[in-house]
């Protein structure tokens, strides 16, 4: 009787035998995967990626100097410009709103008759049934051509945009840093201006009420010239006098604020700082060609052995059991050819009906 060892060292044995046997199968299977990965991928259209790298930088809030008095007054003003971030600039580089404007802008390509524009459509070759559909077509198109990712520690951004052509990925990345400048100019001048109307209107109201101030201040030492003989109009004074002091102190900040409102509703310095700005790409991306046949070489020699095995095991069976085997083969070509020519099917169940 043969042993557990004895019955794998055969089966082993009889295994590495019929993947000799059928050597032929394997190194086609393998060879013939590998030829028609690396022919795909010498027939996929090259493309060209520009990168650029920015750092957004910390936008101070106009009424910045306001927060300790606003709070005094039951006014909340942020120090800082929240929600402006990193993380921000990426989602902003890759959101629906960039891709539409860059489905909607011409871009210049080089052809016969020198540069001429077009569209990212045409540059993309997409297509659609209506405009509305190949421009929806080019945004979902763009979700895999422009990709954005933020460092949180540093604060910087990277960015990634892949094209037909290297002229054209410069071009998207050109614009799409445009667009972000003007988006913050344009975001940053009208909180500005949002602010500059809300301190013009406080200011008119604080000095109004330092005025008042002033004169209940004024009215009180003409009538008592003599008042600090008397603890009571003593107290009273100085209460006026800290009053005058407080709408002073926030008439002043308020004045500071609308100053600095007014100066950043009218500035036009970028926001952003480059760090790296895109450039033509010198050479193409890597279709990986020699790691996706690799791949491809290896996967079909696995198909190739299990198609060997299975061979073996089929005509192991037919030794075993001959007349078995024929009736699944007969079988097998009844269903073949039923399923190559379903009319006949369909005549037999009606004719059986």
């Amino acid at each position: 009787m043969m042993t557990t060892s004895e019955s794998a060292e055969i089966s082993l044995a009889s295994l590495a035998r019929a993947l000799l046997r059928r050597r032929r199968v394997v190194l086609g299977f393998a060879f013939g995967c590998a030829l028609v990965v690396g022919t795909l991928g010498l027939l996929r259209h090259r493309t060209w990626t520009s990168a650029a790298t920015f750092m957004p930088q910390g936008r101070r809030n106009p009424s910045a100097g306001l927060s300790g008095v606003a709070a005094q007054l039951g006014i909340n003003v942020p120090a800082t410009d929240a929600g402006q971030g990193p993380g921000f600039y990426a989602d902003f580089v890759t959101s629906r709103t960039m891709f539409g404007a860059m489905a909607d802008t011409m871009f210049e390509v080089e052809s016969g008759n020198g540069r001429l524009p077009a569209t990212l459509a045409d540059i993309y070759d997409v297509r659609g049934a209506t405009p509305t559909l190949r421009r929806e077509n080019v945004i979902r198109k763009l979700g895999s051509k422009v990709t954005a990712a933020a460092a949180l520690k540093t604060g910087v951004v990277r960015m990634r945009v892949s094209a037909p052509t290297a002229d054209v990925a410069y071009q998207m990345g050109r614009f799409i840093l445009d667009r972000l400048n003007s988006f913050d100019l344009v975001t940053r001048q009208s909180q500005a201006r949002a602010e500059r109307q809300f301190m013009a209107a406080r200011l008119d109201d604080s000095r109004t009420e330092l005025r008042s101030a002033e004169d209940k201040l004024q009215g009180f030492l003409q009538r008592n010239r003599d008042y600090k003989n008397s603890p009571e109009l003593n107290f009273q004074a100085d209460r006026l006098s800290r009053d005058v002091q407080a709408r002073q102190q926030v008439n002043t900040s308020l004045a500071q604020a609308y100053e600095q409102a007014k100066i950043e509703e009218v500035r036009d310095t970028p926001v952003i700082t480059i760090v790296e700005r895109p450039e033509v790409p010198a050479r193409p991306d890597s279709r990986g060609l020699l790691a996706s046949t690799l791949v491809a070489l290896i996967g079909g020699a696995g198909l190739g052995a299990l198609l060997a095995i299975l061979l073996a095991s089929l005509e192991r069976e037919r030794a075993v059991n001959p007349m078995e085997m024929n009736a699944i083969e007969g079988e097998f070509r009844e269903a073949l050819g039923e399923l190559l020519r379903p009319w006949r099917m369909l005549r037999r169940s009606r004719r059986d009906g």
